[in-house]
């Protein structure tokens, strides 16, 4: 589902190349350049939109489903895990992870990271999921 960063090959080739040209000033760019690299890919492992919902879980994941639908993104695969299930989308170029967690039998938390590749975020996208599906959720008749 993710692709592998080949950053780090690209990095020791760069460090390599300016090491031996003797350009000390890029070298300590470099770094810096790895470093925020690095963050970036931190950030996106660590920070996914998130809401909880007052509707039971059956009623998000439903809302969810629909929501994914006509926002045309494709679910790949579904993972039970504790109190719910992570859900693998994608559209496009872009990766969705979606946790869906039953917090009681009234509420449900929404967790979504949506990004092209490891590095590349788009809350913005997450956000508008999020969003959707709660709205969703709303008229959705039981």
């Amino acid at each position: 589902m993710y692709r592998k960063s080949s950053i780090r090959p690209l990095m020791m080739g760069l460090f390599l190349l300016f090491a031996l040209s003797g350009c000390a000033v890029a070298i300590g760019a470099l770094g810096t350049v790895g470093s925020g690299v690095a963050g970036g890919a931190e950030y996106f492992a660590s920070t996914p939109v998130a809401e909880t919902v007052s509707y039971d879980y059956d009623r998000v994941k439903k809302a969810l489903l629909v929501t994914l639908c006509k926002m045309v993104i494709d679910v790949e695969k579904v993972k039970k895990i504790e109190h719910g299930e992570k859900i693998f989308a994608t559209a496009d170029d872009l990766e969705v992870v979606i946790k869906l967690k039953k917090i009681t039998s009234k509420v449900t938390r929404i967790e979504i990271k949506a990004g092209e590749g490891i590095v590349k975020r788009d809350e913005a996208t997450a956000t508008e999921i999020v969003r959707r599906t709660t709205r969703t959720a709303a008229k959705l008749v039981t």
